[in-house]
């Protein structure tokens, strides 16, 4: 009987010290995080498209009665700009891809000529996609509506999306590779016409800034990317 009781005890004991130590861990790491974040200090990244050139973007059924046939043929060129404010975080870029989305439907998906690169302090780098081709997009009424009144007003509404895969660099400490939530640059973008010459005749683009960039953000899973490190 003894030996049952001492048993339960020993259970509930366990039980109880291993939760404790684990919460203690837990907190230990929280602030250990906290601190880091403390001397590092890191800003968000900014991601900005200084220049785009949008040169077709024609559908060849423009009928909201008849879904079949509905190809989109595309021409943009992006120019983006990417700046870290940071004076003691460098940026190891993997992979930026741009993903276009006209009504919520992906169109296109492109990977930068630029990676790999490594970004230093109070840097600003240009990168450059061109999305071109022609892809089978099936737009919903009010979709195939909004696309042919841009169309007569020559003017589009784009969604780019920046996915990227990274790695950020604390001084001599680099975080794993990791996969931020993508950049959103929502873009009004003029039709442009290019003559035989090579000329484009056109609206002027006005750069804009993009939002939704959660790099260095600190959240539970989020943030630094994957809590694991390496040194060198």
């Amino acid at each position: 009987m003894r030996n049952g009781r001492q048993s339960r005890w020993c259970n509930f004991s366990c039980f109880f010290w291993i939760f404790y130590y684990s919460i203690l861990a837990f907190i230990l790491f929280i602030v250990a995080i906290i601190i880091f974040w403390l001397i590092f200090q890191p800003q968000e990244l900014k991601f900005t498209v200084t220049d785009a050139s949008l040169t077709q973007f024609n559908l060849t059924n423009t009928s909201i009665t008849n879904t079949t046939n509905n190809t989109l043929y595309y021409n943009l060129a992006l120019n983006v700009s990417i700046r870290n404010p940071n004076k003691k975080v460098g940026v190891y870029y993997n992979r930026i891809q741009a993903i276009g989305n006209y009504g919520k439907k992906r169109f296109a998906l492109v990977n930068t000529t630029s990676t790999p690169f490594y970004q230093g302090h109070k840097n600003t780098t240009m990168v450059r996609f061109v999305l071109q081709g022609q892809q089978v997009v099936v737009l919903g009424g009010k979709e195939l509506s909004r696309f042919n009144s841009e169309t007569s007003a020559r003017v589009y509404n784009i969604d780019v999306k920046l996915a990227q895969r990274i790695k950020a660099r604390y001084g001599k400490i680099k975080t794993a590779y990791f996969k931020p939530p993508k950049v959103d640059c929502q873009l009004k973008l003029p039709l442009s016409t290019i003559y035989n010459n090579g000329t484009s005749v056109g609206p002027k683009f006005v750069s804009k800034e993009c939002g939704s960039v959660k790099i260095f953000t600190i959240s539970v899973g989020i943030g630094i990317g994957p809590f694991s490190f390496e040194t060198g």
